[in-house]
């Protein structure tokens, strides 16, 4: 999302979008939005902030259109349930999404993201699609920039390799792709030694997360259509991902198969479906994990 977006957890839900210069979308503040009234309102949003934009550079207007600002409270599922990602009792979580330096037209944007980021973990997302030898430069420069916007605290930044699922069996190994990458990082930010890159495949954990909601252990509040399909998008989408991540784990493969077999054969999947350990293992993977062990080795380095 290219506006800044601010997600807090709360039992009820609730969307605030700022009046912000040169606003032509609606803004306001709504409560009890369900996630799809919530995910229409930004859509909305967004492409009205786009569209002023465009009307802008066609007249060679200079005047600022200020970046949407959100705020969004709902339940998040790390904070229902810490023990995914181990972290301390009473850790508050909140998230923010800022947008690509490039989108950024104005310096009260500029200054703003920056006080907020300089309280963050910052979670640097590298595409895999532009780890190949031509797609790295590009990535390396952009890679720099945020850096520098970040005022160089590389301590307090956690960098994963998103899209891993489009990996395909022509790629070079993952670990190779990954190993390369730590080396030219350390290089063009002068690390003192090659940063942890996590790799991650987002829109997996999207589909989790959506097809049971916030709640792994207790009544979920999706409804059924809408369960079973994110869990078929889910295969569809991942099935080479989650093959390649789940070797070895046979019990959590055979609950997969049986998923997979329940959508096929158009069985109603149930909200729970021996879910507790199962998504627990998801979650809990490598990338969770090890994101989980970073963020606590680095608590004492806020400023």
């Amino acid at each position: 999302m290219p506006g800044f977006l601010r997600i807090r957890h709360s039992e009820r839900s609730r969307l605030v979008i700022h009046n912000t210069e040169g606003a032509t979308w609606e803004c306001g503040t709504w409560e009890d939005l369900r996630d799809e009234e919530i995910y229409s309102r930004l859509k909305l949003t967004m492409e009205a902030y786009h569209q002023e934009r465009r009307k802008k550079r066609k007249k060679r207007d200079e005047a600022e259109v200020g970046i949407p600002q959100v705020d969004v409270e709902c339940p998040l599922l790390p904070v229902r349930n810490p023990f995914l990602l181990g972290l301390p009792e009473g850790l508050q979580v909140e998230i923010y999404d800022l947008p690509g330096l490039n989108s950024i037209q104005d310096r009260t944007s500029l200054r703003i993201i920056q006080e907020h980021v300089s309280k963050c973990f910052s979670f640097v997302a590298l595409n895999y699609s532009q780890t190949d030898w031509q797609g790295r430069e590009t990535l390396l420069r952009e890679l720099k920039d945020v850096v520098e916007f970040l005022r160089g605290q590389t301590s307090l930044m956690v960098f994963l390799l998103n899209r891993v699922d489009m990996r395909n069996q022509t790629d070079n190994p993952l670990e190779q792709r990954i190993e390369e990458l730590r080396e030219e990082i350390q290089e063009i930010l002068a690390l003192p030694e090659p940063p942890c890159i996590v790799p991650l495949s987002a829109i997996a954990l999207f589909y989790a997360q959506c097809a049971w909601g916030a709640n792994s252990s207790e009544a979920s509040d999706v409804d059924p259509s809408t369960r079973r399909w994110m869990v078929s998008s889910l295969f569809k989408d991942c099935y080479n991902f989650i093959k390649a991540s789940t070797g070895g784990d046979k019990e959590l493969r055979s609950w997969l198969l049986n998923l997979e077999n329940s959508i096929e054969e158009g069985q109603e999947i149930s909200e729970f479906f021996s879910l507790t350990k199962p998504i627990r293992s998801l979650l809990s993977a490598r990338s969770t994990a090890y994101c989980s062990a970073i963020l606590l080795s680095r608590v004492g380095q806020f400023p």
